[in-house]
C-alpha cells in the first residue's frame, strides 16, 4: 500500500550571493572613490574583482540555490573599470610629480648660475 500524499520538503526560494552584492557595491565604490580622489578606489577595485569571481563560482556550484549572477557580473565590470582607471589615476599622478621635481631641479640649477 502506497501513500498518495508523500511528505515533500519544502521548496526555498534562491537567496542572493552575499559575494555578488559585496562586489557590487565595492565596484560601485571603486568608480565614486575614482571620482573623488584619484587612486583610492584601488583596493575596492581588487576586492570587487575578487568577490565577483568568487560569486559566479559560487553561482554556478550552487545548483540554484544562489542566485545573484548580474550583480556579479556588474561588480566585476565596475571593478574592472574601476582598477584600470586607478592604475591610469596612479600612473598620471607619480610622472605628473616626477616632471614636477626635475622642472624644480631644473629651475633651480638656471636660477644659480
Amino acid at each position: 500500500m502506497t501513500q498518495a500524499n508523500s511528505p515533500m520538503l519544502p521548496a526555498y526560494p534562491p537567496r542572493t550571493s552575499g559575494m555578488a552584492t559585496a562586489s557590487m557595491v565595492l565596484g560601485i565604490v571603486s568608480i565614486i572613490a575614482l571620482t573623488c580622489c584619484c587612486g583610492t578606489g584601488f583596493i575596492p577595485s581588487v576586492l570587487a574583482v575578487v568577490f565577483g569571481h568568487v560569486a559566479l563560482y559560487q553561482i554556478r556550484r550552487s545548483a540554484g540555490r544562489l542566485e545573484g549572477t548580474s550583480m556579479a557580473i556588474a561588480g566585476l565590470v565596475c571593478g574592472y573599470i574601476g582598477l584600470v582607471m586607478n592604475l591610469i589615476a596612479i600612473i598620471v599622478a607619480v610622472l605628473c610629480f616626477a616632471l614636477s621635481v626635475i622642472t624644480e631641479h631644473h629651475h633651480a640649477r638656471v636660477y644659480r648660475m
